[in-house]
């Protein structure tokens, strides 16, 4: 090894063996005045040579004091790590000039220094003893000055595994405390209550990952809104406080988009347009699923997450969404929709990567393992099949994992609805009438047929004539609510209000006649485009 790199490493070793900023262990005067009694010497010092210092620990029969590297006796020791011994300082000429000797700090003659040799060969100092009269050491006495340097490495090690275990229960402290902290953070985050309804029913788990005091970024949420059951599973990019922090940020956005009333891709692209005004580049993936409880229609949207799991009654398969990238990545991006339908009762999940990314074979994968759970389990409580999902995680895996176990009812008894995709020229109104009066004859419901073909032209020529979109007609009838549901769905943002019209005026009245004519009627915001909802009481 090169000179330099010697002395780098040795000064290395110092610093680990060696605590300056500490008082000396006090047995190092012990070990001073029986060099003196040894040797018969009546001087004997502890020195440490760091970068600029010879650092005097211990001393007997004089004064402490340390001294600047170049004009130290004992760094000749240090250097050839070996022992040195001289009867006349002022006749060696390795001594001679220096200023111990020559009387500008000391008048020294008799010396003999034994090095601090670690078991690894680094000298961290010496112990050495003098006199200012000459004087000679048989090889008895210069060989209990080193048994002595030993004993000094023996405490400078003692003390230095006393600082290594202190350091390591502090550590060990300091994470239990921020594990704690991190993971109140996160129970904090997460909601403390899913909604439960007559329908659906929720069970969720949240598994912290083994990275210490690390935050997740896992999320789950549901809402119920006028229409739907909106559950939601997200996941932040990274593991710390900002991750944990964009998390809540990301999940009250979200909350609050579903609350005013958007649908599932609406979401996404109003949370992703407002995670390009945060700082930071952190992204998030998240998906929703709005659940009709009545028909039991699923809208589904994806930004970059897993799909969500439909495992019983039948084989467990995902439900197909086109998902967009993750929430903050592409500040225009679209996050389309995609449809599902459970015709009775049902259980879905939803997770995070960490359900499925954890150590396994190359013979197998998380999610063969999760399919092969949810086989075995999918009759079993929602709580046993929660756990039996996460136990994999929980054995082998450090990411955190979150998971959602839906189980719905199914759809209300007699509950119907159809859906028809309109021209995008005049033929629409006409097509619309005509489906709309074939339908309500269909389901026995004539009578209301001259309320509802007034609310469906409005809502249809608003379409075409204020938007220049193609629209699509929903009618449902829920039979136990006695409520016939008309749905108008164009690709346009721009929401239908009442106009005030005068007596004179030959339009403006199309939405005064669906405020007449429904129960109430609002608007579904959906991406780039919405749905205008009207309600009608029939018998």
């Amino acid at each position: 090894m090169a000179p330099q790199q010697a002395e780098r490493a040795r000064l290395t070793v110092l610093r680990d063996y060696v605590d300056v900023s500490a008082p000396p262990p006090h047995e190092l005067q012990a070990v001073v005045r029986l060099a003196t009694r040894l040797t018969g010497l009546p001087n004997a010092v502890v020195n440490i040579i760091d970068e600029h210092l010879q650092r005097q620990l211990a001393s007997e029969g004089f004064d402490r004091a340390d001294c600047a590297r170049e004009d130290s006796m004992c760094t000749y020791s240090v250097a050839v790590r070996g022992a040195v011994h001289t009867a006349d300082a002022r006749r060696d000429v390795r001594f001679a000039a220096n200023p111990w000797v020559d009387g500008r700090m000391g008048l020294v003659r008799a010396y003999a220094a034994a090095p601090l040799l670690t078991p690894d060969g680094h000298a961290l100092g010496t112990l050495c003893v003098f006199d200012s009269e000459p004087g000679e050491l048989d090889d008895a006495r210069r060989a209990d000055l080193a048994d002595l340097a030993d004993l000094v490495v023996a405490i400078f090690d003692r003390e230095r595994r006393a600082r290594r275990d202190t350091a390591r229960e502090e550590q060990l402290h300091q994470a239990r405390q921020a594990a704690d902290l991190a993971r109140s953070l996160q129970q904090a985050l997460l909601p403390h209550r899913l909604p439960q309804t007559d329908a659906v029913r929720l069970t969720s788990r949240y598994l912290p990952g083994t990275h210490g005091a690390d935050v997740g970024g896992d999320f789950f949420d549901a809402v119920v809104t006028d229409r739907a059951t909106v559950l939601v599973m997200g996941d932040v990019q990274g593991h710390n406080s900002a991750a944990a922090a964009l998390m809540g940020r990301v999940r009250t956005a979200v909350r609050a988009y579903v609350s005013e009333g958007h649908e599932p891709s609406a979401v996404l692209g109003r949370t992703n347009r407002l995670m390009q005004s945060f700082d930071g580049d952190l992204f998030a993936t998240c998906c929703l699923v709005a659940l009709d409880e009545g028909t039991g229609e699923l809208v589904v949207a994806s930004a970059g997450h897993p799909a969500p799991l439909l495992f019983a009654p039948g084989h467990p398969r995902s439900l197909e969404v086109d998902p967009g990238p993750p929430l903050g990545v592409q500040e225009e991006a679209v996050f389309p929709e995609a449809r599902h339908r459970l015709h009775g009762a049902a259980r879905l999940l939803l997770h995070t990567d960490g359900v499925v990314e954890w150590p396994h074979d190359e013979s197998d994968d998380g999610e063969d393992a999760l399919e092969r759970t949810l086989l075995r389990h999918a009759g079993a409580p929602a709580d046993v099949v929660a756990d039996a999902v996460l136990d994999p995680a929980r054995r082998q895996g450090s990411d955190d994992a979150a998971l959602l176990v839906v189980d719905y009812t199914g759809p209300l008894p007699g509950t119907r609805e159809t859906r028809l995709q309109l021209p995008s020229d005049a033929r629409a109104v006409r097509a619309a009438r005509e489906h709309l009066r074939d339908t309500l004859g269909a389901w026995d419901l004539a009578e209301t047929v001259d309320a509802a073909e007034l609310v469906v032209s409005e809502l249809v020529t608003n379409a075409l004539v204020h938007t220049g979109c193609p629209a699509a007609l929903t009618l449902r009838h829920e039979v136990g609510e006695s409520l016939l549901c008309v749905g108008v769905e164009d690709l346009s943002t721009q929401h239908p209000r009442p106009r005030e019209s005068g007596e004179e005026a030959t339009g403006g009245r199309g939405m005064h006649i669906v405020e007449l004519i429904a129960q109430r009627w609002w608007v579904a915001p959906r991406g780039e485009g919405k749905t205008v909802w009207a309600d009608l009481l029939v018998g």
